[in-house]
């Protein structure tokens, strides 16, 4: 009585074992999402939440890479609005483009800083974002 009850344990486990199995053939799997190959953009200074005192000028220095197509130009945006671009001095794209951008601070508080990298044909980066609080001049 007790070799059954042991086999019919067993019997049982593997049942549960092979009714929790993902029977999920190759051909029915869900197709995955490319992820897309988009350029990079990356502020390198100032750090992030840095402070600085209005009307003070300051570098941003920015570098975007893309092996694929290269990079076209960067735009600094301040608070969603472009103050300034640049492209490579090379004739054409470059895979690696770093540049230094300047900003004026204006406007006491809280600012968002955004590099944006393009390719050619106008393909984005993600945009690299750098927050600044703008003090006052005392």
């Amino acid at each position: 009585m007790r070799v059954f009850f042991n086999s019919l344990l067993r019997l049982i486990g593997i049942t549960f074992v092979l009714a929790g199995c993902n029977l999920t053939t190759a051909d029915r799997l869900p197709t995955p999402i490319p992820t897309p190959d988009l350029p990079r953009a990356e502020i390198l200074e100032p750090p992030n939440n840095v402070q600085i005192i209005e009307g003070t000028e300051f570098n941003i220095d920015i570098v975007a890479r893309d092996e694929s197509q290269g990079i076209a130009r960067i735009v600094l945006l301040i608070d969603e609005v472009e103050v300034n671009s640049a492209t490579p001095q090379e004739e054409g794209p470059v895979n690696v483009f770093r540049v230094t951008m300047n900003w004026r601070a204006s406007g006491p508080g809280r600012h968002v800083i955004e590099a944006i990298a393009y390719r050619p044909d106008e393909t984005p980066s993600d945009a690299a974002v750098l927050n600044v609080d703008v003090l006052a001049p005392e």
